[in-house]
């Protein structure tokens, strides 16, 4: 006798309820979208380090980091795009590890409750979880997000809260080219951005962590039209925004875009990588 033929279904849907598992399945439901409505809609903090002579000085492991060419073309990309998403736009330029600790007390300690969000953009040179100041020293990319959780920012407790990074997380390069690192030169139209370290983005919910490009990995900036990374998000989120599109797809557009570009004949590749405990959907009106 023929064997029936197992219902392919029945892998897939257990007729039984176990340990793990809802007593009932429910139909999804639509996503829920986080409030986006209030003029101005929150602060978006610009920390924009360039200069590093103050480092360059210092007798530190750090002393070569070069001059950030660039980044203020980035800066002002940020600026315009999020002063057009209805944002506070409040930047700082080249500041020590102890001025970034200060700044960003200052907004963990502003009260937010009339705003939908918070948005930091992060453009500097960094190293396996710490982004440097301009003197060189280190502060924790960690201690920067997790100052606005829930217990430590009540105020932007169940709103979204977030970071984007340009800097990169490693001192590896996805084949191509040997362009400009932090220890030489060999190409000026492209640059690194020192070596950064994921897993900076706090256990609870409402986070967005936008970084420039995977673990390990290296991220570049042009002197002449700034990073890859910061210009792609400037511009999907120009492109995206007035259409509804939420930030995750939007990331995933940048994703795209980035990864096809290349340097020169051996095409040097980046990655970016978002990380999130967003819980609803995170659109940016326009309106």
């Amino acid at each position: 006798m023929q064997a029936k033929p197992q219902d392919s279904h029945a892998r897939w849907w257990p007729s039984s309820v176990t340990a793990d598992s809802p007593a009932s399945w429910n139909e999804p439901s639509q996503l829920e979208a986080y409030k986006m409505t209030s003029r101005p809609r929150g602060v978006c903090l610009i920390l924009n380090n360039h200069n590093f002579a103050k480092a360059r000085e210092a007798v530190l492991e750090q002393k070569n980091l070069k001059d950030r060419t660039g980044t203020d073309v980035d800066a002002a990309a940020l600026t315009r795009v999020f002063s057009k998403l209805h944002f506070i736009i409040k930047e700082y330029r080249d500041l020590t590890a102890e001025q970034i600790r200060e700044t960003v007390n200052i907004y963990r300690c502003k009260d937010h409750k009339d705003k939908d969000c918070f948005v930091c953009c992060i453009l500097s040179h960094g190293k396996k979880g710490i982004i440097y100041g301009v003197d060189g020293q280190e502060v924790p990319i960690q201690e920067l997000t997790t100052s606005f959780t829930g217990q430590n920012c009540h105020s932007l407790a169940g709103k979204p809260k977030v970071f984007f990074v340009q800097a990169c997380q490693g001192e590896a390069c996805q084949k191509g080219v040997t362009i400009e690192t932090d220890a030489g030169e060999q190409d000026s139209s492209v640059e690194t951005d020192a070596r950064f370290q994921l897993d900076c983005i706090p256990a609870e919910a409402d986070f967005l962590l936008g970084m420039a490009t995977l673990q390990d990995y290296v991220s570049y900036r042009s002197p002449r039209q700034g990073t890859w990374y910061i210009q792609a998000l400037c511009q999907h989120l120009e492109y995206s925004c007035p259409r509804g599109e939420d930030i995750l797809t939007i990331l995933t557009a940048v994703n795209q875009e980035v990864s096809r570009k290349s340097c020169n004949q051996n095409a040097e590749k980046q990655m970016p990588q978002p990380s999130f405990t967003l819980r609803k959907k995170l659109i940016f009106s326009v309106n």
